[in-house]
C-alpha cells in the first residue's frame, strides 16, 4: 500500500519555495582561516545548507519495548533525535534506518519533521508477518525530533548513523562527492556467501579521512530471515541493522550513509546469505578543499512522480526520465517505491541521458510494493530510471546536493509497451475445459498460451474419471511434470471437484510447486458460488465453493503467497446466465470464448499490455488493457 500523490502545482510549489527561495538569499561566510577575496563566486553557501557529521550507529527507537514513549496517537510517535546517540543539538536533518516489524497487515511508514502535517509520502512498504528495513534522510522538527507514522498494525524500530549540521560556509569535511555508481563487492562472484563478517575497504580514490560511504546494500537470496549490520571498519559491533530479510523476500536493497575509518566499514550478515554492495559516493574528510559543493539542502519530503496517477509506468527495458530537483542540484536523494510489478527484476536510477551504470537501486520479486532510499547525480535533463521488469513507480524527495548537474549526451531512451509473448500455462478441470470443446482455444490470446484443460481434475490427491473416460493427473503433479523456468505466469481453474476440507492443502501445495518451477505470478480463477453443481462423490457443492473463495481472499489478504492474485470469475460471469449450462459451472458454446477472452484480457492487464488486437477490450488512460474485473463483461 501506497499513498497516492498530491497534485503537480502543490508538489512543485512545495520544492521550489524550499530550493529556490534559498538560492535568492545565499551568503558567503568567509572563514577565520581565509580572507574573503579568496572566495571564488561558487563558493556562496546555499541557505540551508548542511554538511554530513558522523556518529557511531546506535538504537534511538523501539516501539517493542517502550511502545508508549514519544506516542502522538494509536498509529504515530515524536521520536527525539538531538541530544541522543551523540547527536548535537541544532542537527537540521538525520540519516535513519526504520524497521516494521510485527506487522498485523498491509500498510507503510512514513517519516517526517516534527511538528509539521504528516506528508503524503512513503518511506517503507510492508505486508502481514514481514520484517521490512529502509534508510530514510528526514528533515528535523524545531525540537530536534521526528514523527513517525505507521498505516497499518506493527512495531517499530529506528536506528541513526550520522546527522547533517548547518554549514556557516564553504567547508572541508561533510560534503558529498557523488561518483559513477559502480560495485565493490558481490559475493555470488567472490564465493563469500556465509554468515559471516566481511571487510568492505574505501573505495579507490576515496581519501583515508572520508567520513561516510553513500552505499547500496544487498541482501541476496538468503537462506532465512533476518538482518545486516554495516559500521565502520576498527569499531565495536552495534546493535543496529542496515538491512532486514524476512521468508518471503530474501532478496532486499538498502541505501545507507555509513560511516567509515581509512580501514572501511564492515557489514555484519545475522543470516546465512550473499551480499551485493554497490557505490554511489563519499563524503569528504578534513583534507579536502574548502568547497560549497556537495552540500546537503534538506526540506520536508514531498511526492514528485507517482505513475499509478499519472499512467506512465515503466514497461519491461523502458527507461523514463524525469525532472526531481531544481537548478543548482548536482544530486538528488529520495525515496523509490515500486509498486505492482509485472515480475522480478530491478530499478537502476541514474542521471538521465548518461550511460546507465551496471548496478540497480532496488529490487522486487512479488507483487508487493517495494520501497529503497536512492541518492543519483542529476543531469541536464533530471534523472532517469530503467526497470528490467515493468513496475509503477513512486518517488518522494528528501532533498538536494549542491553543484552542478552533468551533461546529458545520449538520446532518450525508449519504454515501450511488452510484446505479447510471455510463456504461459493453464491448468483446469472440466470448468474450464469448456474452452477446448467449443473450440474456442484461439480465443486465449496475447501469450504464449500453454493451456492444460481436462474433465475432472483435482488439485491433489486422486483425480475422478472425466468425460473422456480417463482420470487425468492433478493439477500439482500435472505442474510438476513441466521444466523449472519454462512459465512466468500460472492460471489455476480447477478445485470443483476436490474435497472441501482438503482445499487448503491443495492450495498451499500448489502454491508450494509453482515456487519450486519458478512462477512469479498465479492467477487463481474464483469459483461460482450461485450453483447446483455437485461434484461427484459429492466432494463439493455451492457451499464449499463460496467457503472456497472465502479461504483465497483471506490468504491473499494475508500476504501469505505475495504471487497470488484473485481472478474474480465468480463475481464477472454472474450476470450472464447463457454462458453456462444449467449447473452453472460448465461453459456453454457462447461462454467459452468469453471465458478465454475474460482471461486474456486479465493477464494483459497485469502484464500492462495493450488488449490482444483480435479481441480488443477497454484501455486503461495509459494504453493498456483495462482491468475486466472492474469494467465487467461487454454489453
Amino acid at each position: 500500500m501506497v499513498p497516492p500523490m498530491m497534485d503537480r502545482a502543490t508538489r512543485w510549489l512545495v520544492v521550489l519555495v524550499a530550493f529556490i527561495a534559498a538560492t535568492v538569499a545565499m551568503v558567503a561566510i568567509v572563514p577565520p582561516t581565509r580572507a574573503a577575496a579568496q572566495l571564488a563566486p561558487e563558493q556562496a553557501v546555499t541557505a540551508g545548507s548542511t554538511v554530513l557529521l558522523p556518529v557511531a550507529p546506535c538504537r534511538l527507537f523501539d516501539s517493542r519495548e517502550t511502545p508508549n514513549a514519544g506516542r502522538l496517537d494509536a498509529s504515530s510517535w515524536r521520536i527525539p533525535v538531538t541530544q541522543r546517540c551523540n547527536v548535537p543539538v541544532g542537527a537540521r536533518a538525520a540519516a535513519l534506518n526504520v524497521v516494521a516489524t510485527d506487522t498485523q497487515g498491509a500498510g507503510y511508514v512514513t517519516a517526517w519533521p516534527s511538528g509539521s502535517a504528516r506528508p503524503t509520502v512513503s518511506n517503507l512498504n510492508y505486508v502481514a508477518g514481514s520484517v521490512v528495513a529502509n534508510s530514510v534522510v528526514v528533515q528535523l522538527g524545531g525540537g530536534g525530533e521526528v514523527d513517525v507514522y505507521t498505516h497499518g498494525p506493527a512495531q517499530v524500530v529506528v536506528d541513526i548513523t550520522a546527522v547533517f549540521v548547518d554549514a556557516a560556509g564553504p567547508a572541508s569535511a561533510g560534503r558529498l562527492v557523488p561518483v559513477t555508481p559502480s560495485r565493490l563487492l558481490d559475493t555470488r562472484i567472490t564465493g563469500q556467501r556465509g554468515a559471516s563478517e566481511l571487510l568492505v575497504p574505501l573505495p579507490p580514490g576515496v581519501p583515508s579521512d572520508a567520513t561516510a560511504v553513500a552505499v547500496s546494500i544487498t541482501a541476496v537470496d538468503a537462506a532465512s530471515g533476518g538482518f545486516l549490520t554495516a559500521y565502520p571498519a576498527g569499531t565495536q559491533r552495534p546493535f543496529v541493522s542496515v538491512v532486514n530479510a524476512d521468508t518471503n523476500n530474501r532478496t532486499r536493497a538498502s541505501l545507507a550513509l555509513v560511516p567509515v575509518t581509512s580501514d572501511g566499514f564492515m557489514l555484519y550478515r545475522r543470516m546465512t546469505t550473499d551480499v551485493v554492495v554497490d557505490f554511489w559516493g563519499w563524503f569528504t574528510g578534513a583534507s579536502a578543499e574548502l568547497s560549497s559543493a556537495g552540500m546537503f539542502v534538506p526540506q520536508s519530503p514531498v511526492r514528485m512522480w507517482d505513475s499509478r496517477s499519472t499512467y506512465d509506468p515503466l514497461h519491461a527495458g523502458g527507461t523514463i526520465e524525469k525532472a526531481l530537483a531544481p537548478a543548482g542540484a548536482a544530486a538528488v536523494l529520495s525515496n523509490v517505491t515500486i509498486a505492482e510489478p509485472v515480475g522480478p527484476g530491478f530499478v537502476s536510477v541514474f542521471p538521465a541521458g548518461t550511460t546507465r551504470p551496471f548496478v540497480s537501486s532496488l529490487n522486487h520479486r512479488w507483487t508487493n510494493p517495494v520501497g529503497a532510499l536512492t541518492l543519483t547525480g542529476v543531469s541536464s535533463r533530471g534523472v532517469g530510471f530503467y526497470g528490467s521488469s515493468g513496475v509503477h513507480v513512486i518517488v518522494d524527495v528528501a532533498g538536494v546536493f549542491t553543484g552542478a548537474p552533468v551533461a546529458a549526451d545520449a538520446g532518450i531512451a525508449p519504454n515501450s509497451f511488452p510484446p505479447p509473448n510471455s510463456p504461459v500455462i493453464m491448468i483446469s478441470d472440466s470448468a474450464f475445459a469448456g474452452i477446448r470443446w467449443s473450440g474456442a482455444l484461439a480465443y486465449l490470446q496475447g501469450a504464449a498460451w500453454d493451456a492444460r484443460l481436462e474433465s475432472c481434475r483435482r488439485l491433489i490427491g486422486v483425480s475422478c474419471r472425466g468425460r473422456e473416460g480417463y482420470a487425468p493427473r492433478t493439477a500439482v503433479s500435472e505442474l510438476s511434470r513441466v521444466p523449472a523456468g519454462a512459465y512466468r505466469t500460472l492460471i489455476v481453474a480447477t478445485g470443483y471437484n476436490d474435497w472441501s476440507g482438503s482445499f487448503p492443502w491443495g492450495v498451499d501445495a500448489m502454491m508450494a510447486q509453482a515456487r519450486a518451477k519458478g512462477i512469479n505470478r498465479v492467477i487463481w480463477l474464483t469459483y461460482r458460488e450461485q450453483v447446483g453443481y455437485v461434484s461427484p462423490g459429492g466432494a463439493s457443492n455451492q457451499a464449499s465453493f463460496a467457503a472456497n473463495n472465502r479461504y483465497l481472499r483471506s490468504v491473499s489478504a494475508a500476504g501469505k503467497f505475495p504471487e497470488l492474485i484473485l481472478a474474480d470469475w465468480n463475481g464477472y460471469s454472474r450476470w450472464r446466465p447463457s454462458w453456462l449450462t444449467a449447473d452453472g459451472v460448465h461453459l456453454t458454446a457462447t461462454g467459452a470464448p468469453q471465458a478465454a477472452m475474460y482471461v486474456s484480457r486479465k493477464l494483459a492487464f497485469l502484464e500492462r499490455r495493450p488488449c490482444p488486437p483480435g479481441i480488443g477490450g477497454p484501455a486503461t488512460p495509459g494504453g493498456w488493457c483495462a482491468d475486466p474485473d472492474v469494467t465487467g463483461p461487454p454489453r
